[in-house]
């Protein structure tokens, strides 16, 4: 199993950060992908929280993946298939560090037999630690 974690302060409160990420239609501003919306969340949910499911498109790559918790503390997300990698799981971590909140990013999968490792490794940690970037240059501008 391979887990890739990134950690950035943003200059934004965990309200906000969780707000923007359940924004799914306009995730594209923080990740080089078109990601929309095609199951709304769970009765009782907030907008874009647990149950949700999202279409992700990279390249010619699409998959699904649904919300699987979502609050102040954090969101939980998997890939609804094995494709295109196996066991995907997604989980961001919001930390309230005084006007900061430190946002721990963790990525964990199982890579395909034709994908070397380190090559996955290099790809998710890229666009980790970009949409990290994106964030707080977005939070940044506010």
């Amino acid at each position: 199993m391979l887990e890739i974690e990134a950690k950035k302060q943003i200059k934004a409160t965990p309200s906000q950060l969780l707000e923007t990420l359940l924004d799914h239609d306009n995730l594209h501003l923080f990740f080089n992908a078109k990601i929309k919306t095609v199951q709304p969340q769970q009765d009782g949910e907030i907008k874009g929280g647990r149950g949700c499911i999202r279409q992700v498109s990279i390249f010619c790559i699409k998959f699904r993946e649904q919300i699987t918790q979502a609050s102040a503390m954090g969101i939980r997300y998997r890939v609804l298939n094995d494709f295109p990698v196996k066991s995907h799981l997604g989980h961001i971590r919001f930390d309230k560090q005084g006007q900061y909140t430190e946002v721990a990013y963790t990525i964990s999968c199982q890579p395909p037999w034709y994908l070397p490792t380190f090559l996955l490794t290099a790809l998710l940690k890229n666009d980790i630690n970009q949409c990290l970037k994106k964030l707080e240059v977005f939070y940044a501008a506010s």
